[in-house]
């Protein structure tokens, strides 16, 4: 068997590789641009005006390696759903690696494994610690320079980092998503934390709230059915 901090550097190694392969030397990563080099699939995008399948009619069938993207789907949307594309395609060199013999593991596990490989190639290890340094986690400054990669996505990222924090994704007040990578994280909100989306709400822009022995930074998502605010809190003693 193999414990996370060997599946996670396997991963790093094979990204390493592709990118190495593909000529890929800086940030962002073209993921959709990527899924078509190095693994020869047909990127598709429908029209606008496409006309949706009536009752009976027998679903489009799609080749093995084709992706079709969604009229209205998010640029960052595209380039995760390539990256996991390209995560499939990866899963057999990994596993090889970690000393498992491609073909043997679960569906289930190979799609858990496909969903680390894929966070990793859009934001690799190698760039992104020194990035969000630079930027002192301010997700709007990352994202700056990871330009294909949504601010969920980063932000949960920062979690893989060794900064101890709490990352939480609020829609219209209610905590749909709260995890740290150093303590228990349930979805009930800390002081500083609350009155931080209240700022970011009244200002329409990020805000920072010290409270109670927390820090909580605060960015609001632009795009989104959702009056979304993403968070990044820590306590003030780490």
């Amino acid at each position: 068997m193999f414990d996370a901090e060997e599946l996670y550097d396997a991963i790093d190694q094979c990204v390493w590789a592709l990118f190495t392969r593909h000529g890929i030397e800086a940030p962002p990563v073209d993921a959709l641009q990527l899924v078509q080099d190095a693994f020869r699939y047909t990127v598709q995008f429908e029209d606008e005006e496409e006309d949706e399948p009536q009752y009976g009619d027998p679903p489009k069938r799609r080749r093995p390696r084709e992706l079709v993207m969604k009229y209205g789907q998010s640029a960052g949307s595209q380039q995760m759903m390539a990256a996991r594309a390209c995560a499939k395609e990866m899963v057999p060199s990994i596993l090889q690696k970690l000393g498992v013999t491609p073909g043997t593991e679960e569906k289930s596990a190979a799609t858990h494994l496909a969903g680390k490989i894929a966070p990793r190639l859009l934001l690799p290890t190698r760039w992104f610690g020194t990035v969000v340094r630079k930027a002192n986690n301010d997700l709007f400054r990352i994202q700056e320079t990871f330009d294909t990669v949504n601010l969920e996505v980063i932000a949960l990222r920062l979690l893989d980092l060794d900064d101890h924090c709490v990352i939480a994704i609020v829609d219209d007040g209610a905590v749909g998503l709260r995890r740290s990578n150093a303590m228990q994280a349930t979805k009930k909100l800390t002081p500083a934390e609350q009155l931080c989306i209240e700022k970011v709400i009244e200002a329409e822009e990020p805000q920072t709230v010290r409270k109670d022995g927390w820090t909580s930074r605060g960015w609001p998502v632009a795009t989104g059915p959702f009056n979304r605010i993403l968070l990044r809190s820590e306590p003030d003693d780490v």
